[in-house]
């Protein structure tokens, strides 16, 4: 039996009482498995198959897509996500955009402790959207979908200062290139490397933040839920 820290990405009732997990786990990466009498099983599973519960799982190689879970035991609770609507939205924007990002059984313990400390720090009331959106730019680096902030992605030349930010084109376009694109997105590198800068203009964080939840969709083809509620934010 083999066992790692895991959060819960996605569950799904299955048969009268069992659950179909996707787990990001520390020394696996994303796997699937199923919880067999999960709903009935207070001392296995209790209230840990949740989202913002981090957990130790112990499951069994079955030779087939799913894992056999066979126990889970509490390491921490992310309490704050359960209290208020918008850290509850924009936590599960992590857990989606770390589900999109990752393959399956893929070992990737530097995208699990960035999750993780991104879920910490947001648990401990600290302002969230900073640090949302320094979760998106490292999760885009790590897994391989880095846009390209600081050169021009059509013309390569160094970006200084303001360009615009072209999803379909993969990163910033400096404004030579851009023409007349008088409604394009302005972007600014710097701003998203200036932490305590976020701290002071907020509603420009959660608008880079709706930009790389585009990009990600865009890039991953794969739609993420909770970017429809970000998407109608505001502060």
């Amino acid at each position: 039996m083999d066992s790692s820290d895991a959060l819960l990405l996605r569950k799904i009732p299955y048969r009268d009482s069992d659950f179909i997990l996707s787990l990001f786990t520390k020394d696996l990466g994303k796997i699937s498995g199923i919880a067999r009498n999960a709903k009935n099983s207070i001392r296995r599973f209790g209230a840990r198959l949740e989202p913002f519960v981090l957990f130790t799982v112990s499951f069994k190689d079955t030779g087939r897509d799913f894992k056999l879970i066979q126990d889970t035991e509490t390491v921490q609770v992310f309490s704050s996500f359960m209290e208020n609507i918008e850290l509850f939205s924009l936590g599960n924007l992590l857990l989606e955009t770390t589900d999109a990002l990752t393959p399956r059984e893929s070992p990737n313990e530097e995208m699990f402790e960035i999750l993780t400390q991104a879920l910490t720090e947001m648990n401990s009331k600290q302002s969230p959207l900073p640090i949302v959106l320094e979760f998106q730019l490292r999760a885009l680096s790590i897994s391989g979908y880095e846009p390209n902030l600081h050169s021009c992605a059509k013309c390569e030349k160094p970006i200084e200062g303001d360009s615009y930010f072209s999803i379909n084109g993969g990163g910033a376009i400096c404004f030579d290139c851009g023409g007349e694109k008088k409604r394009g997105f302005i972007f600014n590198k710097d701003f998203i490397q200036d932490h305590s800068l976020m701290e002071t203009e907020l509603e420009k964080v959660l608008k880079y933040i709706k930009l790389f939840t585009k990009f990600t969709e865009r890039h991953t083809e794969k739609e993420l839920k909770s970017a429809r509620f970000i998407e109608e934010l505001k502060l």
